[in-house]
């Protein structure tokens, strides 16, 4: 699946970052997509050297006082095998656990006084592979959501942080792109794709009728000079009955797309 990191192989360079390190910083609980990038760039550019590959990964460890607390880590040693595998883990993880309830590692959204809401989040690490020839691959973001009380839905999303993939409209850039998501709750599977790929869209478009779903078209908008511009998104929706027992729901298609936003997020 990540046939285009194949070709080269770490360089080692001798004294430099032996060892993968590690640092805490903290960013706010609602941390946007282009903080997030922000935080991993500024970690890459600090430790990155000349024809040497460097992973930097940003992983949520807990919700401080501040803010969300995260922990930097990065990899001059094997840092293109260390992204691979990190990106096989996040294509592999194709279930959602439908028994979900406040579990450990999931935050909850404040009301304004302060007590939880009825959406909690569970945040994943956010990976970037810089190569020997400074392509940038990355950051991909996995990201979990849960809504509870009477109408629960949990949620997996897995997002291409790459700012070159970013929506662009007159030389404006805006913090998202490419997105996969799948969804299930009391009625319905629902599977999100929001690509300007049309390749893409026509497989999902497929995929979706062999599931007998039914297909809406949506997207993310900006106004820009007065214009409202799309970036497009196909929504899937599937009645939950033709899959029996959901506990965990496994989904056919997370592997088979995950991969495309892995393989379709890095610098041009």
């Amino acid at each position: 699946m990540m046939g285009a990191f194949t070709a080269c192989s770490d360089n080692k360079v001798v004294g430099v970052d032996e060892q993968p390190s590690t640092v805490a910083v903290t960013l706010p609980l609602d941390a946007t997509s282009a903080e997030k990038s922000a935080a991993l760039m500024a970690k890459m550019n600090e430790v990155s050297r000349p024809n040497r590959a460097t992973a930097v990964f940003l992983t949520s460890a807990f919700a401080g006082v501040q803010g969300e607390q995260y922990v930097l880590t990065y990899d001059t040693v094997n840092a293109r095998q260390t992204y691979e595998d990190a990106m096989q883990t996040l294509i592999n993880n194709d279930v959602i656990d439908t028994s979900y309830l406040n579990g450990n590692g999931w935050i909850c959204s404040k009301t304004e006084d302060g007590t939880c809401g009825t959406f909690y989040i569970k945040y994943g690490d956010v990976s970037t592979l810089q190569d020997e020839n400074g392509v940038l691959y990355g950051g991909i973001d996995l990201v979990e959501g849960a809504f509870s009380g009477n109408q629960w839905s949990l949620m997996k999303t897995i997002y291409c942080l790459n700012e070159s993939q970013w929506f662009t409209v007159d030389d404006e850039v805006f913090d998202f792109g490419e997105y996969f998501r799948i969804s299930v709750d009391r009625k319905y599977v629902g599977m999100d794709y929001q690509t300007r790929d049309s390749l893409i869209t026509e497989r999902f478009v497929q995929d979706c009728a062999a599931e007998n779903g039914r297909i809406a078209n949506s997207g993310a908008t900006v106004t820009v000079n007065e214009v409202v511009q799309k970036y497009p998104r196909v929504e899937c929706r599937i009645p939950i009955e033709q899959y029996g027992n959901t506990n965990p729901y496994q989904n056919p298609y997370w592997k088979k797309y995950a991969a495309y936003v892995v393989n379709n997020c890095k610098s041009n």
